[in-house]
């Protein structure tokens, strides 16, 4: 395994991104408008975005990449979730935890399900 490393910058971003957004008090989350509702089912676009991000910045066998990008992205969460109980107004959820597990099922998921297509693509591109 290995992580192209402009790729992998990009997936680091994200990461301080998503902890940047679960760092924000809950007063402020609530300045949004969006109701407990929606701001619930934002962790599975959220979570599925960083999946694909990390996946496109991990060169491994499917298997294995498909695996450790699960796994590691699913510990990022829960670490993640439990650093927001000290957060003033949030607090770790594991309906939370879930919908992002849900959204890095989903992004490894679009990744296989568009992997013909890139393969053709790059056959074409070679022509």
């Amino acid at each position: 395994m290995r992580v192209i490393p402009v790729r992998g910058m990009v997936a680091l971003l994200y990461m301080a991104g998503v902890l940047s957004l679960s760092a924000l008090p809950g007063r402020s989350v609530s300045r949004w408008g969006l109701t407990r509702f929606e701001l619930d089912l934002l962790h599975i676009p959220l979570f599925t975005g960083l999946a694909l991000v990390t996946l496109w910045a991990i060169v491994a066998p499917r298997t294995q990449r498909a695996f450790l990008v699960f796994a590691g992205i699913v510990l990022f969460a829960g670490i993640d979730e439990i650093l927001q109980l000290w957060v003033p107004g949030r607090a770790a959820s594991f309906a939370d935890f879930a919908r992002d597990a849900l959204g890095i099922a989903i992004g490894i998921g679009l990744s296989e399900l568009a992997r013909p297509v890139a393969l053709a693509l790059r056959r074409e591109s070679e022509r």
